[in-house]
């Protein structure tokens, strides 16, 4: 008797494996972290754009789909779903031998009902780049004959990799929000045939848009829809290093290595530049290697042009035509060239100003609101600023070795006035380190003022003259250093507010985190959180900005806290002008915020409501009967009962 009650019990367990089986799938026995993700809303929207790091698609999810809470509410709803799962089947196999055993096995039924729960199995609301899209992948609409590849074909082994997934939202001329754009790139690459010769690649930026920006047509869908119903592709003959999407206008701008560019010819200048670079970059022993190199370890060749590529409207019902084909290569509508080679750049909300990083720790800022001709407005030197006010402060407004004005207008410079400028700024850094021996270096709160620009952070929201935008610095010595950028008459109405506003330094973080990791920064114009890693552990740091006239009372109201050897307010903050910009107001920790090394990549996107990050300690937050690790850790910053969450 006892076989056969075995036997049925067996029987059972297959049944009910079978039947969880059927309908759900469990994920595989490996472990993938989540990568590239962004909220598309800048507001409190919980829409979330990600790359699925099992099946490669590009899906549009709810933030909170999948997701196991840190409270008793998820443990008690997952819970009551097993246990309605163990009635039903006691119904379908109501036999003696199964409740025999209820006692001694009720506990391994519960967790294999919950472990197999539908409740995180919630189909994406929206497939934007399906598997099935592999598959019809024609590589002769990439090397083929109708391309610039045609005299360079190559019957090599094709990878296409994966550059990663943003939002974008897209602001009209009169501050009205218009629409969302979702961006992928990748880059597909064919691996050379012989020994000595160059790999080809071939750059494809897809842009999904919930609006046309032709017809100004939007469409408004419910969560069964499919707003993502506008397609754009741009593709090029090279590999960027580093790319941003303009949502309103729809256009691409794109930096492309030296070499692998098909639109622009190394010049002499361009060496002269490189050379300057490296020069400058010695005199201030700035050793910050680690940051000049891809992931696979190999330099990247930074030019000093940005291209401006239009977005070509794609129909996936059309067959494709040698014409179609050849028009997703388009020739760029305009290119702008930096006085050195550019390390990072970002486009405002309404596509009218580009705010441009280069690896001399300079700032320029360009008018592109005629694509066709962009014209460069200002042009900044992280270090000559500092100079130029601890002068002001210190040495009585010495005028025997007047600087160069960094910041003056300069309409359409020609070749020969860059030329001019690159002397002039020379002799005004042999100038500038005479200063700096008499002024003494250790009273200048910026230690690496020539460090390379390595992000700019714009609201996605808003312009950059109504909040100004946030630049990033790194050294491995002193760590990271974030600069606020405003304009004077940013608080005053749009229409006396002077269109020549000059940027300037407002505010300066000297971030207290480890000097080995990269932090994650996000700034919407109010708030600025850095993600990062701390002598205690990963910790998220909170900022919060004077970027409008209602927070002014909460910042006459803030006393400002002791300040340490170096001059720093509490979290680093260093305010440069008589009324407080930035204070620190608050600091993170959680016990999912573990388990990433110094080493990892520390992601984040956040808005008004939600912060993402990815974590690998998952299972320190909530149980899901997978004792999953790897995902990313929710922060609902409206919800008190359920604030974080990880999926």
């Amino acid at each position: 008797d006892s076989d056969l009650e075995d036997d049925d019990f067996n029987d059972v367990n297959n049944v009910l494996d079978q039947t969880m089986y059927s309908s759900n799938f469990d994920p595989p026995p490996v472990e993938f972290s989540c990568d590239s993700y962004s909220l598309t809303s800048a507001g409190t929207g919980s829409e979330l754009v990600f790359l699925n790091p099992f099946s490669g698609t590009v899906e549009v999810r709810n933030v909170l789909d999948n997701a196991v809470g840190n409270d008793e509410a998820i443990l008690e709803q997952a819970m009551m779903q097993a246990s309605e799962s163990i009635l039903n089947l006691r119904q379908q196999h109501d036999s003696s031998s199964l409740h025999h055993h209820d006692d001694e096995n009720s506990e391994i039924i519960a967790g294999e009902a919950f472990h197999r729960s539908s409740m995180y199995d919630t189909p994406p609301k929206q497939v934007l780049y399906s598997v099935d899209d592999y598959f019809d992948l024609d590589l002769n609409e990439y090397f083929g004959e109708h391309t610039p590849f045609q005299n360079r074909r190559s019957s090599g082994n094709v990878t296409s990799d994966w550059v990663g997934v943003d939002s974008h939202s897209a602001l009209s001329d009169s501050n009205s929000l218009t629409g969302t754009l979702i961006g992928a790139a990748r880059i597909l690459t064919v691996e050379p045939e012989q020994r000595g010769e160059e790999e080809i690649a071939c750059t494809e930026v897809f842009a999904w848009s919930t609006f046309d920006h032709k017809t100004g047509e939007v469409v408004v869908g419910g969560n069964a829809s499919s707003p993502y119903c506008f397609k754009h592709v741009v593709k090029v003959a090279g590999s960027f290093y580093f790319l941003d999407v303009c949502a309103n206008k729809h256009k691409v701008f794109a930096a492309f290595q030296v070499g692998s560019c098909p639109f622009e010819v190394v010049t002499p200048d361009d060496v002269e530049a490189r050379r300057r670079a490296r020069g400058n970059r010695v005199l201030a022993e700035i050793n910050d290697d680690d940051s000049v190199v891809n992931e696979d370890g190999e330099p990247i060749r930074m030019s000093r042009t940005i291209f401006c590529l239009p977005l070509i409207k794609c129909d996936d019902s059309q067959p494709s035509t040698p014409e179609s084909i050849r028009s997703k290569f388009p020739t760029p509508d305009s290119s702008i060239k930096a006085q050195y080679p550019v390390s990072s750049f970002s486009i405002d909300p309404t596509g009218n100003n580009l705010v441009v990083g280069t690896v001399n720790g300079t700032v320029e800022i360009w008018d592109t609101s005629r694509s066709t001709n962009p014209r460069r407005t200002q042009l900044l030197s992280v270090r000559q600023s500092f100079l130029k006010r601890h002068r002001a402060m210190t040495l009585d407004e010495r005028n025997t070795s007047k600087p160069v004005e960094m910041n003056e207008s300069i309409d359409k410079p020609s070749d020969n006035e860059l030329e001019d400028a690159a002397t002039t700024i020379r002799e005004s850094s042999i100038q500038d380190d005479i200063a700096l021996l008499a002024i003494g270096g250790e009273e200048i709160p910026h230690k690496h003022p020539t460090s390379k620009i390595s992000q700019i952070y714009l609201p996605r929201h808003l312009t950059a003259q109504k909040c100004g935008f946030v630049t990033k610095q790194r050294n491995p010595d002193y760590g990271t250093t974030l600069l606020l950028w405003q304009t004077p008459s940013m608080f005053l109405e749009e229409a006396v507010r002077s269109s020549g506003d000059r940027f300037k330094i407002t505010a300066m973080i000297n971030v207290p985190l480890s000097a080995q990791c990269h932090p994650e920064v996000h700034y919407d114009g109010r708030r600025l959180l850095v993600f990062g890693k701390d002598h205690i552990g990963l910790i998220i740091l909170v900022y919060h900005v004077l970027g409008t006239r209602f927070d002014q009372d909460e910042f006459n109201d803030y006393k400002k806290t002791k300040l340490n050897a170096k001059g720093e307010e509490s979290g680093g903050v260093i305010n440069l002008e008589e009324e407080c910009r930035v204070k620190f107001v608050n600091r993170i920790r959680h016990a999912g915020l573990d388990g990433l090394a110094y080493f990892d990549s520390m992601l984040m996107t956040a808005n008004e409501r939600y912060v993402v990050i990815n974590t690998k300690a998952g299972h320190l937050i909530g149980c899901d009967g997978r004792n999953a690790c790897e995902g990313l850790f929710i922060i609902d910053l409206e919800d008190s009962r359920n604030c974080e969450a990880e999926t």
